[in-house]
C-alpha cells in the first residue's frame, strides 16, 4: 500500500497540466513542493467514495503536536458521512521552528527578526496548495473550506486577519490558546498594533464579511492548562481558552460595529466538551457538510 502511496503521489504534482491528477480514494499523502522555496510539506489527505473534482475540499490545520496523519483519521467517518475532502498539511518543526514558524505563520524569521519572503509563510501554503489541485485538476471548486483547532486556529484566524482575499468559502475557528485581536490599538501579536505587515480596512472588512465560526468547548475552561499561554497579554484576554474565544469574538464584533462593516461570524460553545481535536474534528465537518447545503453555519441561534 505504501508503494501505491507512493506512486500516486509522484503522479498527483507530476503529472502534464492537460491531463487530470486524482488523490487516491480513502485515506493517502503526497508530498507538496512548496512555491518560491525548496520546502517540501507532507500532505495527508482523505478522499471519500464517490467523490470527484466538485468535492468541497476542508483544509485542516492540527494543533501544537502537528499530527497531521491523526488530524485526517479524526476527519475521515465525519467527511465521509457529509462528502468532504480532506487535505491536511504538515508543517515540520524544521522548516517551520516553533509557534513563530506555525502558530505565527512563519512571517517572521526568528533569527534575524526580519520579515519572511512571502513564499516562505506557513500561511501562503495553503493558498498555493489549493492552486495547484486546480490546476491538475484534481478539483473544480473555486474556494475550500478552512478548519483549526488549538494552534490550527491560531494559524487559521492569523491567516484570514494577514492574508489579503484567501480563497476561502468558510473557516471554523476552535479553541485557540490566544488571539490576535483584529484592533489596531493592542500591540502586535495580540492585536494589529506595529503588526510586521499592514492590515488594511479592507482586509479586516474582507475578514469580517467572511462566513467565520469561532467554537469552544464549554468544559475549555482550565486556567491552569499546562499548554495555555499565561503572559500579561495573553491574560488580559481571560483565564481560560473558553474566556479567550469569548472575548475575540466580541472585539471583532465591536470592531465591525465601529467601522460599519458586514460582519457574518458566529459563536458557539460545545456543551461537556474539554480541549479536544478529535471532537472538534467532528464538530467541524458536520457544520461544513451542513453550510454546503444551506450556506450558512448550524448553531442554536437559528
Amino acid at each position: 500500500m505504501k508503494n501505491i502511496l507512493v506512486l500516486l503521489s509522484t503522479l498527483l504534482f507530476n503529472c502534464p497540466a492537460t491531463d487530470a491528477a486524482v488523490l487516491p480514494t480513502g485515506s493517502g499523502s503526497f508530498h507538496f513542493t512548496v512555491p518560491q522555496s525548496t520546502k517540501k510539506i507532507e500532505v495527508f489527505s482523505y478522499q471519500p467514495p464517490e467523490a470527484n473534482a466538485r468535492t468541497p475540499i476542508v483544509f485542516v490545520l492540527t494543533g501544537l503536536n502537528r499530527d497531521a496523519d491523526k488530524y485526517r483519521d479524526d476527519w475521515v467517518e465525519n467527511a465521509r458521512k457529509n462528502k468532504l475532502i480532506v487535505i491536511a498539511p504538515h508543517f515540520s518543526q524544521q522548516d517551520y521552528p516553533g509557534s513563530d514558524g506555525y502558530n505565527l505563520g512563519n512571517i517572521i524569521n526568528s533569527q534575524t527578526g526580519k520579515l519572511n519572503p512571502q513564499g516562505e509563510w506557513a500561511f501562503s501554503v495553503i493558498d498555493s496548495l489549493f492552486a495547484e489541485m486546480q490546476k491538475q485538476g484534481i478539483t473544480q471548486q473555486k474556494s475550500y473550506y478552512l478548519f483549526g483547532n488549538s494552534a490550527g486556529c491560531q494559524f487559521v484566524h492569523r491567516m484570514l486577519t494577514l492574508m489579503p482575499a484567501p480563497k476561502v468559502k468558510a473557516a471554523i475557528c476552535a479553541a485557540a490558546g490566544w488571539w490576535t485581536m483584529p484592533t489596531p490599538q493592542t500591540p502586535w501579536p495580540y492585536g494589529l498594533d506595529n503588526a510586521p505587515i499592514t492590515v488594511s480596512q479592507q482586509q479586516l472588512a474582507h475578514y469580517f464579511a467572511l462566513p467565520v465560526l469561532i467554537t469552544v468547548g464549554g468544559k475549555d475552561d482550565n486556567p491552569n492548562h499546562p499548554l495555555l499561554r499565561r503572559s500579561p497579554q495573553a491574560q488580559a484576554q481571560g483565564d481560560s481558552r473558553l474566556q479567550r474565544a469569548k472575548a475575540y469574538f466580541m472585539a471583532a464584533e465591536q470592531q465591525a460595529r465601529h467601522n460599519i462593516m458586514p460582519f457574518n461570524w458566529q459563536f458557539t460553545i460545545l456543551s461537556g466538551v474539554a480541549h479536544s481535536g478529535s471532537k472538534m474534528s467532528a464538530y467541524a465537518a458536520q457544520q461544513f457538510g451542513w453550510f454546503e447545503q444551506h450556506g450558512k453555519f448550524k448553531v442554536q441561534d437559528d
